[in-house]
């Protein structure tokens, strides 16, 4: 990765708006002693410097800081000046390396509010992202105003990626026909759940779910899958159907490319005796058998699950970098970071990410050469 980091110089042009007589710091010390520094879970931008400063000796031994340790300010300007599309790169490095980039990905899209990021004359940064949950590695992000803006950001996100071999997830509220014809114009599928914002398609789906005599028929022929789990002293008990004759909805709705599924989640949670019950509808684009469908709606919540770990590790809610497209290309560096922290190597097995955090920033010397090689 270091490699790539110094690579940037070649073309500092593309990513670096700095007028070059004023700069000190070239920009690939910059994102290297950031990146670092996210990798050890250092927070703001002031305890960065003071932890560059800590560790002044190791990190001289990748770039030069002959001329001393950059300033919070200088990290946190050089940042906010940086080209977003030096960071899709940055991506598209550890994408071409994953060991299981052949195969089929499924690729969930949602949005994450950056809280911290809001001022009195400003909206926080909506950022949404396309994760490979699978590898556990961000595809793509782009940021929007707010939530509402995220049906005509994902088909510019979605453009940007290789969709072969994909299964594109996204929920109900960006269930649009346009984004349904950038994923089938990309070669891919998609699982789009729908709700009543789609009216006679939802309609026409929970009147073909409700049919009982239809469900049992779906159980029969093995298009009926059920999990039960019991944690946290509650029973989760959840069904998944799923149904390829769809012609009559095709009919019914021709705008939705390649409509060749549908199918219904249930979920019933028994809680000390209190039960609930969620009801959900997709429109699928492949034929996939029913475990098929039940593992696609699932890893839907990988992404998810990363905005959590956002939050958790790295109190990203919290930060309060206003500058938005600081915050913007922190956010696309804190993703590589969850997906490095889940690939290195510690002395103990089934760390935090925090405590794996922690290894790293007071063992530095030994956990860069993983990364990084040895330098000196």
């Amino acid at each position: 990765m270091i490699d790539f980091l110094l690579s940037i110089e070649e073309h500092k042009e593309e990513y670096d708006s700095r007028q070059a007589w004023k700069i000190r710091y070239p920009l690939s010390t910059i994102l290297f002693l950031v990146f670092t520094c996210q990798l050890a879970g250092i927070e703001t931008w002031k305890e960065m410097e003071d932890f560059i400063e800590m560790n002044e000796s190791v990190l001289g031994e990748y770039v030069d800081l002959s001329v001393g340790c950059p300033s919070h300010d200088t990290l946190e300007r050089v940042v906010s000046m940086v080209n977003p599309d030096f960071l899709k790169e940055l991506k598209l490095s550890f994408e071409t390396s994953s060991e299981t980039a052949n195969f089929s990905k499924l690729i969930a899209v949602d949005g994450k509010t950056i809280r911290g990021n809001r001022a009195k004359h400003q909206s926080p940064t909506h950022i949404v992202t396309a994760y490979d949950g699978g590898n556990r590695i961000s595809l793509g992000q782009v940021a929007v105003e707010d939530k509402s803006n995220e049906i005509t950001a994902i088909p510019r996100l979605l453009r940007q990626l290789d969709l072969r071999k994909s299964v594109v997830t996204i929920d109900a509220i960006c269930t649009q026909t346009d984004i349904a014809d950038v994923i089938i114009r990309g070669k891919g599928d998609y699982c789009l759940a729908v709700k009543g914002n789609q009216g006679t398609l939802h309609e026409d789906i929970d009147l073909y779910f409700n049919d009982a005599k239809l469900l049992s028929k779906l159980t029969e022929k093995g298009c009926h899958y059920q999990t039960i789990e019991k944690a946290r002293s509650q029973i989760e008990v959840r069904d998944y159907w799923v149904s390829h004759d769809v012609k009559w909805l095709s009919q019914r709705h021709p705008k939705w490319q390649n409509l060749r599924g549908i199918g219904k989640t249930k979920n019933t949670i028994d809680k000390d005796g209190i039960v609930t019950e969620e009801v959900r509808y997709f429109i699928l684009s492949f034929k996939g058998d029913v475990q098929t469908f039940s593992q696609v709606v699932r890893g839907h919540w990988s992404v998810e699950s990363l905005h959590w770990l956002l939050d958790v590790v790295y109190r990203e809610d919290k930060n309060q970098t206003l500058d938005k497209r600081a915050a913007f290309n922190l956010n696309a560096i804190r993703k590589v970071c969850l997906h490095l922290l889940q690939m290195m190597t510690f002395p103990k097995e089934k760390l935090s990410y925090r405590r794996k955090q922690r290894y790293i920033s007071v063992h530095l010397e030994d956990y860069l050469p993983q990364l990084f090689g040895h330098r000196g």
